[in-house]
């Protein structure tokens, strides 16, 4: 699928895929691709384009009306030289060594280095063609990153998520034009006259009864405890089931979630139990958080009608930053094609990618079992 703005392609080797797209000169690339597909020689390929690029490995990825969630292919897609003004790529080391001070420093200051260099005003963007995707590596916190561009501006709109493999959570790459592996990685873009941008959220879940208070903490995101008992006990009697029936499937069922008060729910997500009686999540959180329960429903009205509330202009492009525990809410509703659908539906010649992400950042915050989502418009 393709118009004159974007097009995209898939494939199962870098060579299929590079062989059956088309890049140009002034183009910008984002691509997502499963944890058995050769993606350094990927990065080789696109490296000798001489265009800039970014992109992950994923759990699984939207390809137009499809989700493929197998590990041996790829998603890409081109932004044309016809909407893309400017493009500025900035990557940080993420590593699990590097401290939190650190990548909270050089967030900021890769950030403001680059935004200068583009001409743009961190205290008045234009918040209707300019925007940041950020790709970062998903076994390493995404808030230093987001915390370091929000201290250099809080009006730049951001988006975009974590990278994730298998679910044993031991391999997370990200490529961009300035390296790969255990990196992070921020495309600044600023779009032509006669395009602009809009992102948002999309979740679906119903609060039932119970709270858990984090009452212990091993580190930001290794809960310990809830309400003064043992964090896995807690949140099995919760949900009145016993701790040996607790599968990745109950944690995208019943995830854990704060109001912000403004419509809005910020999710924090279990990834997997530590072996002693708590719990890892997809993010950080802090001590004395009382979480509300959140039991995830239908996600196909809502998606509808969140993507038909912007269709006011033509939508050329779509990408989406999907929770992977979103895939499975999912597949325990049946409604992976379903959801497929509806992008068919709203969206019929729109080219459309996404990947599935072990946290999602929308507007410096990060989050989880949420979709966040970038859609270019051109103006009528």
């Amino acid at each position: 699928m393709q118009n004159e703005f974007s097009r995209i392609s898939t494939g199962t080797n870098p060579d299929e895929l590079i062989n059956n797209t088309n890049f140009e000169k002034g183009a910008f690339v984002i691509v997502f691709f499963g944890d058995d597909f050769d993606y350094k020689k990927l990065y080789e390929s696109l490296k000798s384009k001489k265009i800039p690029f970014i992109g992950c490995m994923d759990t699984g990825r939207l390809f137009s009306n499809e989700y493929k969630l197998d590990s041996s292919s790829a998603s890409l897609m081109v932004l044309t030289d016809k909407i893309i003004d400017k493009v500025k790529l900035i990557s940080y080391d993420m590593r699990k060594d590097i401290s939190y001070s650190s990548l909270k420093s050089s967030s900021k200051e890769l950030f403001s280095n680059a935004i200068q260099s583009l001409g743009i005003d961190a205290s008045n963007p234009d918040m209707e063609s300019t925007f940041c995707i950020n790709i970062l590596h998903g076994l390493q916190s995404a808030n230093p990153i987001l915390e370091g561009q929000a201290e250099v501006s809080m009006y730049l709109q951001t988006v975009g998520g974590s990278s994730g493999g298998k679910l044993d959570f031991k391999l997370a790459p990200v490529i961009s034009s300035q390296g790969l592996g255990s990196i992070g990685t921020t495309a600044i873009i600023k779009l032509k006259d006669g395009f602009y941008f809009r992102t948002d959220l999309s979740t679906s879940f119903q609060k039932i009864d119970g709270n858990l208070k984090v009452t212990g903490l091993k580190s930001p995101r290794h809960i310990t405890a809830f309400n003064g008992n043992p964090a896995e006990e807690e949140y099995a009697r919760a949900l009145n089931i016993s701790t040996s029936e607790l599968t990745p499937e109950t944690f995208a069922t019943y995830t854990l979630g704060l109001e912000t008060g403004d419509g809005e729910r910020l999710i924090t997500s279990i990834q997997q139990p530590d072996g002693n009686g708590g719990f890892l999540t997809y993010n950080d959180v802090v001590e004395g958080v009382n979480f509300s329960i959140y039991k995830s429903i239908s996600q196909e009205q809502f998606r509808k009608d969140k993507i038909q509330s912007y269709l006011t202009d033509e939508p050329v492009a779509y990408i989406s930053f999907d929770c992977v525990l979103c895939y499975l809410a999912r597949n325990s509703h049946n409604e992976v094609q379903k959801i497929a659908d509806i992008y068919n539906e709203v969206l019929p010649n729109t080219p459309k990618i996404g990947f599935g992400t072990f946290s999602e950042n929308f507007c410096g915050a990060n989050v989880n079992q949420t979709e966040s989502f970038l859609m270019l418009l051109k103006r009528g």
